[in-house]
């Protein structure tokens, strides 16, 4: 072969590379507890929501593949800040999903705000859509503030008047419980005060008797996983049937954990629940045809935003992080019950909240069967007004 022809050759298969270097993924990368308390209820599952999301979009958006990395940040700002680093500089994210613990997702959130990486996290903290907010940046849950409304008013109303708060010593925690007790507060109920556990705690039976001492009708678990299923099998072997839980976190997992009967007289609100209509039982049937069990709330939420991301890239024909996010907040975001939720130019999406009561076991129909959907809560009542945020993105 002539020079020249080694040389057209080459010239021809650089060209090639180059054209397969332009036509790179859609990446997402999946940062979460995968291994630790909260990891049941989202962890690997909600993996899987997301996989389906993919898959059901044809694994591809704009002619692209879609590419999915997965790694724990073990509850670890470090390790969580580290993870996004090199997915970002390395492997060219597109979108960060999840950082599903409130520290973690702080730290990575000032990370990413000069980056053209679009962040939907599934922290709860209301400093994600305030003073922490990025110009490219979406809450996923229910935070800290709506969470809190969702839980409290409606209780008081119904004459849960004295509460006392059980709360992880996290910042999430912490938030829970002062959104908490203003909302009591302001609904007409008494806050009659709190305990703080560790991480490491397992017993949780000093806690219950100060609450039971107080006098305390309702005890809010501004915790979460494994802890809020320890706190709910101590309070049965106490007897304290008259002493109404409500959790802020609960999953069909941590009754599954417990047993049904470990959680009776429990009051709470869900963004989600498997057998509220015949979409969600639809979407949950194939969902546990492929996990082995119905979506907790996280799961069915990781597939919504991951859908409403992809068409998002659509629709905007570009994966530029500020032009997705911007169709993401142009257009309702689709619920997998029929709802539909908004997102605000601070970040916090708006979606209604659905009041429950645990069933008796003599209510249930089997494994899974767990919760009474009793009520609609207004998207609009669980967020304050744009006008109070202190995020910096919002002109005043």
């Amino acid at each position: 072969m002539s020079f020249r022809k080694i040389m057209f050759v080459a010239s021809a298969a650089t060209a090639l590379l180059i054209a397969r270097g332009a036509m790179a993924d859609v990446t997402i990368g999946y940062l979460a507890d995968l291994s630790g308390a909260t990891s049941v209820l989202s962890g690997k599952s909600s993996q899987a929501a997301m996989e389906m999301a993919i898959e059901d979009f044809g694994g591809k958006v704009n002619g692209e593949d879609i590419k999915l990395l997965s790694a724990d940040h073990l509850g670890k700002p470090d390790v969580g800040l580290g993870i996004a680093r090199e997915w970002i500089d390395q492997k060219k994210l597109n979108l960060l999903f999840s950082v599903d613990n409130s520290a973690v997702a702080l730290a990575v959130s000032d990370y990413v705000k000069d980056k053209d990486v679009a962040f939907i996290h599934g922290a709860s903290t209301s400093k994600l859509t305030n003073e922490s907010c990025g110009p490219n940046q979406i809450q996923m849950l229910v935070d800290s503030y709506g969470l809190s409304r969702a839980i409290t008013t409606p209780l008081v109303k119904e004459n849960h008047k004295n509460w006392y708060y059980i709360t992880v010593d996290y910042a999430l925690g912490h938030d829970l419980e002062s959104h908490g007790a203003t909302a009591i507060k302001e609904a007409g109920g008494k806050f009659l005060g709190s305990s703080s556990h560790s991480p490491q705690a397992t017993d949780f039976s000093a806690f219950l008797l100060e609450a039971k001492s107080k006098g305390a009708d309702t005890i809010g678990l501004a915790t979460f996983g494994s802890y809020q299923v320890a706190i709910a099998k101590q309070a049965q072997e106490f007897g304290m049937t008259d002493v109404a839980l409500a959790p802020f976190f609960l999953g069909i997992t941590d009754i599954k954990a417990a047993g049904l009967d470990a959680f009776q007289n429990v009051h709470g609100a869900i963004q989600f629940y498997w057998d509220q209509n015949d979409k969600t039982r639809a979407f949950s049937k194939r969902f546990e045809k492929r996990f082995g069990r119905p979506p907790t709330f996280t799961n069915a939420m990781a597939y919504e935003f991951v859908t409403d991301y992809l068409k998002a890239i659509q629709k905007a024909g570009s994966k530029e992080a500020s032009k997705v996010t911007a169709a993401m907040r142009a257009a309702p975001l689709e619920m997998i019950n029929g709802d539909t939720a908004t997102i605000r130019a601070d970040g916090r999406t708006l979606r209604p909240m659905y009041s429950y009561v645990t069933k008796k076991p003599s209510e249930s129909k089997g494994d899974w069967d767990y919760l009474k959907i009793t009520g609609t809560i207004p998207a609009d009542s669980l967020a304050p007004p744009l006008s109070e945020s202190k995020c910096p993105l919002i002109k005043k």
